[in-house]
């Protein structure tokens, strides 16, 4: 029972967890941010897995292309 319930813990929640860190993680990196922005942002992230990361989506600005995107979207949506 208690191994089950360990290999669920695993899959379902921290699982998830480690791929949102490291795709939180390749977006810095992936970003056009000043070094010392990115460096900071890097450092929160890895010594505040998960706050951190929840931080760094929160307060990410949507680059313009990501903006350009979405619009395209709302057009393609609205026709």
């Amino acid at each position: 029972m208690y191994v089950a319930a360990s290999a669920m813990v695993w899959v379902f929640i921290l699982l998830p967890l480690l791929v949102i860190w490291a795709v939180g993680l390749v977006d810095i990196f992936r970003r056009d941010l000043p070094r010392g922005t990115k460096a900071a942002w890097v450092v929160i992230v890895v010594l505040l897995p998960v706050v951190g990361t929840i931080v760094y989506f929160l307060l990410r600005k949507p680059t313009e292309e990501e903006i350009r995107q979405t619009r395209q979207a709302r057009r393609a949506a609205g026709e």
